[in-house]
């Protein structure tokens, strides 16, 4: 899946100029590659409410490292004009989890503000 998205949106545009699964996809991506260990999580910040980036920080998919692990699918749901939430599969061909997220607009940019790994 790969998807062009300017992350940066006014509040009016909300979902309007790109779908909900492409700012899911976006930000879960980043997301998860934090939690596999392949990215800094000062390198999304800005993206997570800060109760987001705690958990970020105390949980590790450390079998997320290998290169099998990787994002199978996107499901999201606009559920307001400026809230998404979304289910990330994520896995390898033996292994599959799930990482649910809520994003919402805020200000002009899109803010994880629940994560859980299923």
């Amino acid at each position: 899946m790969t998807a062009v998205l300017s992350i940066e949106t006014t509040p009016a545009e909300g979902v309007a100029g790109s779908s909900a699964s492409a700012v899911a996809g976006f930000i879960g991506e980043q997301v998860f590659d934090v939690l596999a260990g392949r990215r800094a999580l000062h390198e999304v910040r800005e993206h997570l409410e800060p109760q987001v980036a705690g958990l970020l920080l105390t949980t590790r998919l450390h079998a997320a490292q290998s290169p099998d692990y990787r994002l199978r699918s996107v499901h999201a749901c606009l559920v307001t004009d400026c809230a998404v939430e979304a289910c990330m599969i994520i896995g390898t061909r033996y292994r599959v989890r799930a990482l649910v997220l809520r994003l919402e607009q805020d200000d002009a940019h899109w803010v994880c503000t629940l994560l859980s790994l299923v």
